[in-house]
């Protein structure tokens, strides 16, 4: 199924939540909404299940406008945070009630599915889900993923056209949630129905999605593969909200061949940035650079005309696994920088550091990507 939203706009008083959304989300993929807190993730969610009505714009389920449609009649499954299982049912119960539930008729009205239907449908979706050693416990006696398990399940086996989960798995350890990841990618091969994810979780977002809408302050800043978002960020925000670790940035002023890092403090530029500033005619912005593009200066080697070199202190260091996590201080300015060298770095020592030309990302003033 595919869906398109078109001049979608959701107001609450005076604050606009959505603001003109217009967006297509193709047929069979994985979509994942990402955001932080406010920027509008899940209100565009429940107007696309109908549990919201926009202000304005349309809602089109390959190409039907289904805006006015309430929720019970677009065949959709919703996916929330809790598990909303009934406590006094058995898994196998409440994976069958969703079916004995579908009537058909207005005066008369009679189940679409006879019990013979139902428990084949059940033992199947049992054994998609590994829960056939579970069938006849309650909720109670499940585990979080199990019960997570069979609330997908339970709108699995109704065979809606679109999946629509609200950030199913923010109240699970991160243990699980990895599992469940594994899990959820590996049912959206079986099914191959749409579905849209929403969440706060780059981790979760990256791993999922194989097209990410990026929403901040109700708009969509980019739309993109998780590698184009992390390679091509059009403008900073994109650049500081997707990574493990937020891109560095220092502020410069270019004249000629030279740029002006913080407090005056002047570097050579490689000839590559100095032909595209001359293009662009920047005068001033913002240099950008990822904490895992960085290495440190061997002075064994020599540096090359595409490399700059920084001279930095070390703040802080953090031994994460096989991970150190570096805060420098270069002329008041702090940085992160992740090695895996195993040397160990005290407080106030005196580190180089190298960039290279390739691994750097211009922004203007008005935060926009140059290049």
């Amino acid at each position: 199924m595919k869906i398109e939203t078109k001049n979608l706009t959701k107001i609450y008083g005076k604050k606009i939540a959505l603001n003109d959304i217009n967006l297509t989300i193709p047929d069979g993929s994985f979509t994942v909404i990402l955001g932080p807190s406010g920027s509008g993730k899940t209100t565009l969610l429940r107007i696309l299940a109908g549990l919201l009505y926009p202000s304005d714009g349309k809602v089109f389920f390959n190409e039907n406008n289904i805006t006015d449609i309430p929720a019970n009649k677009r065949n959709i499954a919703m996916v929330f945070q809790n598990f909303p299982l009934f406590p006094h049912m058995t898994v196998e119960e409440n994976l069958g009630f969703s079916l004995e539930s579908q009537k058909e008729g207005n005066l008369f009205r009679r189940r679409i599915f006879t019990p013979s239907d139902v428990q084949t449908k059940v033992d199947e979706t049992l054994e998609l889900f590994k829960l056939e050693d579970h069938r006849n416990k309650y909720p109670s006696q499940l585990s979080g993923g199990e019960q997570q398990r069979v609330a997908i399940g339970r709108e699995v086996i109704r065979k809606p056209v679109v999946f629509l989960f609200d950030e199913p798995l923010s109240n699970i350890d991160a243990r699980l949630r990895y599992e469940m990841r594994t899990w959820i990618r590996k049912l959206h091969g079986i099914v191959k129905t749409t579905m849209v994810y929403v969440t706060h979780d780059q981790a979760e977002a990256l791993s999922l999605g194989d097209n990410i809408i990026l929403l901040n302050e109700g708009e969509i800043t980019q739309m993109g593969s998780p590698e184009d978002l992390y390679d091509n960020p059009n403008q900073k925000f994109v650049a500081q909200f997707i990574g493990n670790y937020p891109m560095n940035f220092l502020q410069f002023k270019s004249s000629k061949n030279t740029l002006s890092l913080t407090l005056d403090k002047e570097i050579t530029l490689p000839k590559k940035i100095q032909k595209e500033l001359s293009k662009i005619e920047i005068a001033e912005g913002e240099i950008g650079f990822r904490a895992e593009s960085i290495r440190e200066v061997d002075p064994d080697k020599t540096i090359d005309e595409n490399q700059i070199v920084i001279d930095c202190s070390v703040v802080d260091s953090e031994k994460i696994l096989d991970q150190q996590v570096l805060t420098l201080d270069f002329n008041g300015e702090t940085l992160i920088f992740v090695t895996k060298t195993k040397k160990k770095f005290t407080v106030g020592h005196k580190l180089s550091i190298l960039l290279h030309v390739e691994n750097l990302y211009i922004f203007t003033r008005d935060n926009k990507r140059a290049f």
